[in-house]
């Protein structure tokens, strides 16, 4: 079961856990060093790659080829396209299947109120909504 801590507690829990996804609220940043993957541009030119040679590819199995295993702690960034209505993927749980003894650091790319996290706005089309409850090793840090 997901948890919401605060910033402050982030050392500690980062200690006790060995994978999982740490959602960020706005405004707040990493709390430790991590290389930066930006998740559009590396995807994307994944995606089109594969497109222009006629072949088949899922979105799952070339976001775990850009992650793969050589760093522990990842930040993602420029992650809109992970949302897009047209893949159909629940986030959260994709970042916990590919995380292999790791851990990932998503700024949220909406809204986050307490426990509840959203993705565009009501009535829109890829609007989506996350209860951090949902999920086994997710933290929502706020500040």
């Amino acid at each position: 079961m997901g948890t919401a801590i605060k910033r402050r507690d982030f050392p500690a829990v980062i200690k006790q856990a060995r994978q999982g996804v740490f959602v960020l609220a706005p405004k707040v940043t990493v709390p430790i060093a991590a290389p930066v993957l930006n998740i559009g541009l590396l995807l994307g030119e994944r995606m089109y790659k594969v497109k222009a040679d006629g072949s088949s590819s899922s979105i799952t199995k070339e976001l775990d080829a850009i992650l793969g295993e050589k760093y522990r702690d990842i930040t993602l960034e420029n992650t809109d396209i992970l949302f897009s209505p047209e893949y159909g993927l629940d986030v959260i749980k994709l970042l916990l299947q590919l995380g292999r003894n790791q851990r990932f650091y998503l700024p949220w790319p909406g809204n986050v109120d307490g426990e509840m996290l959203t993705y565009s706005e009501p009535g829109k089309f890829d609007y989506k909504e996350y209860n951090i409850k949902d999920y086994v090793d997710t933290y929502i840090v706020l500040r």
